[in-house]
């Protein structure tokens, strides 16, 4: 019994989270939520251990959209599954080991910002993956001019 009990234990410690991409008619749309997991990242997490850097924009978002687009494609192992104005809801999956993962961008209009969300699926822990998808996606927009060198 012992075992069985641990057996469960564990496999609920390495679940993480399903991400959902965010309903069109929500106006209070926030990718502040990650799990208490080291797995995931967000511009609007308040925890140090899963906030980033937020992303201003330098361009006008008819000019930026379509390179903010591109660039989470260019990604690698990622897909867009959902879009619509502002909003970004694509899967992502680690190199090695085919883990999913989810990653958003969510625009602000009011501050001229895009949030950013990139959490895994399963896991204690990502080894960063999150962290590094975020990042290089930062240096991908950086480099197109979309948003401000940090």
């Amino acid at each position: 019994m012992k075992k069985i009990s641990i057996l469960i234990l564990l496999l609920f410690s390495l679940q993480g989270c399903v991400v959902f991409p965010l309903d069109t008619e929500n106006v209070d749309r926030s990718l502040y939520w990650c799990p208490p997991l080291h797995n995931c990242v967000s511009t609007e997490s308040v925890t140090f251990v899963h906030s980033i850097q937020p992303f201003e924009l330098n361009m006008p978002l008819d000019e930026a959209w379509p390179l903010i687009r591109s660039s989470v494609v260019e990604l690698g192992h990622t897909s867009i599954q959902h879009e619509y104005s502002g909003y970004i809801y694509a899967t992502s999956y680690t190199p090695v080991f085919h883990f999913l993962d989810f990653f958003e961008v969510l625009l602000v209009p009011s501050e001229n910002r895009l949030n950013v969300r990139s959490s895994s699926l399963l896991g204690l822990t990502d080894l960063f993956t999150n962290y590094r998808r975020a990042e290089r996606f930062r240096e991908a927009l950086e480099d197109k001019g979309v948003v401000k060198l940090k």
